[in-house]
């Protein structure tokens, strides 16, 4: 378990080790090569503070399982129509967290202009900024070269990590980036719903009907998995969602160590 700390200005932190098969990795996807951290303003709370821990911890861990499965070529596929349609589920979870109390309309406002100005709209290609006329529609941003360079980005401000180990996922490296570009087509609305929400606008949002239906591979074997015996426990028990986000965190790592054992008397995941 991961210490929360408090420095003697108020400010809390913790720190992470990062293992060192995935470092590179890492440090080039979010920045950090042997640590992660944790920083928190003076002013959180010590319950949100330890709640932001347990969900900070599991994207961390969540982000080394995916990294691992990736480089190990293991991981679920995704075709691009399943890529889509597991971004509508990513768009309503989202949207959930933040729905019941959206707070200001600034910081939705703030957090759009964020993602346009300071994100995508510096991979616009020279050409564009002569004569953006030629390109109305902004269709460059579409481009494999301007997706891969905002994608870690996309990844981070919509709690990519978070959301798939609520999800009990880890995707191969492909998947990975057709999911996050899903994402990445849907943040905005996203966001200017949520600013709706806090300007007091709650008419029916109907994005959600425009997305696929998310088909989950091939048909389970009649034998009950690890993974329904937990969904079973976590329905019966009800414990906090911030226990469940860690716990899936654990159980993907598991999943990664049970999948490089031999099969005979492996528990199926």
């Amino acid at each position: 378990m991961v210490a929360l700390n408090r420095a003697a200005d108020g400010r809390w932190f913790a720190r992470k080790g990062i293992p060192e098969d995935v470092r590179e990795d890492y440090q080039r996807l979010y920045g950090h090569k042997r640590e992660a951290h944790l920083k928190l303003p003076a002013g959180t709370p010590k319950h949100e503070a330890k709640a932001r821990l347990g969900e900070w911890e599991a994207e961390v861990e969540t982000r080394i399982a995916t990294l691992r499965a990736q480089r190990n070529g293991e991981g679920q596929p995704l075709t691009k129509l399943n890529a889509i349609a597991l971004a509508g589920r990513w768009y309503n979870w989202f949207v959930k967290q933040h729905e019941a109390d959206p707070g200001k309309p600034k910081y939705w406002r703030d957090f759009s202009d964020h993602v346009v100005w300071n994100m995508i709209r510096p991979e616009a290609p020279d050409e564009y900024e002569e004569d953006p006329g030629s390109d109305p529609h902004a269709d460059w941003q579409y481009d494999p070269e301007v997706r891969e360079a905002v994608r870690p980005q996309i990844a981070e401000l919509a709690r990519v990590a978070t959301f798939l180990a609520n999800e009990g996922k880890a995707l191969n490296l492909t998947a990975h980036a057709l999911f996050v570009d899903a994402v990445s087509d849907n943040l905005l609305p996203a966001i200017q719903l949520l600013e709706k929400r806090a300007n007091g606008d709650y008419a029916r949002d109907e994005r959600p009907d425009t997305f696929p239906p998310f088909a989950d591979g091939a048909p389970r074997s009649p034998s009950v998995s690890c993974w329904e015996l937990f969904e079973a426990f976590v329905l019966a028990t009800k414990p906090a969602p911030k226990t469940v986000t860690r716990w899936r965190a654990v159980f993907l790592e598991m999943q990664r160590e049970w999948s490089l054992r031999p099969s005979s008397g492996r528990p199926s995941m």
